[in-house]
């Protein structure tokens, strides 16, 4: 599943003090990023998450739930990306990965869907006041999409690197999902561009 698109979004939440951040990147362990796909990937979201994700209907938009109220018995928090009416991503947020998969893994004789672990991607959050800008210069963006919700995403392929934007902490954040390698390379180069590790 790739978006090709050089767009790029960032919130822009007019009512928030603007807060002055610290140029960081930090790896998220704990987030695990599932490809859904298949003729029944909307009925099954739909069926699973407690915000609508028939709202999603271009390429590489997203939003933050959660599942709905009485599905599980374990917190996760959810990214869902879309990528068609077949093909959707999701980044997991839970302390109970092994809960969550055998729950999400029961459903997909349900339905006809197909969940793919991605195993090969890792998750890193880069920061910052100048994390946009160094984001859009060093995968060739152009800026133009503006997320108005804190619960919206944006997501976008470059490369190897899918680049998502998400809001966090009352400041704007960007996930970057890729190889392990793929991101200790990025690593190096945040930290030459005056990122610091958290």
């Amino acid at each position: 599943m790739i978006i090709n698109t050089t767009m790029f979004a960032s919130h822009v939440l007019g009512s928030e003090p603007q807060i002055k951040n610290a140029n960081n990147f930090t790896f998220h362990p704990q987030k695990q990023v599932l490809d859904i796909g298949g003729s029944a990937a909307l009925p099954f979201l739909r069926n699973i998450l407690d915000a609508d994700v028939a709202k999603l209907t271009a390429p590489g938009m997203g939003l933050q739930t959660k599942l709905r109220p009485g599905n599980a018995d374990f917190e996760v928090m959810l990214d869902v990306y879309y990528f068609s009416e077949s093909a959707f991503r999701i980044i997991a947020n839970t302390e109970h990965p092994e809960l969550f998969n055998a729950w999400l893994i029961q459903h997909e004789e349900d339905f006809d869907i197909d969940i793919i672990k991605r195993s090969d991607l890792t998750v890193m959050l880069v920061s910052g006041d100048d994390a946009f800008d160094v984001l859009v210069e060093q995968f060739k963006f152009t800026p133009g999409i503006r997320l108005s919700c804190s619960q919206q995403r944006f997501g976008a392929q470059s490369g190897r690197v899918f680049v998502t934007a998400v809001y966090t902490k009352e400041h704007n954040g960007y996930e970057l999902l890729a190889s392990p390698t793929e991101l200790a390379n990025w690593q190096q180069e945040f930290t030459k561009l005056g990122f610091v590790n958290n």
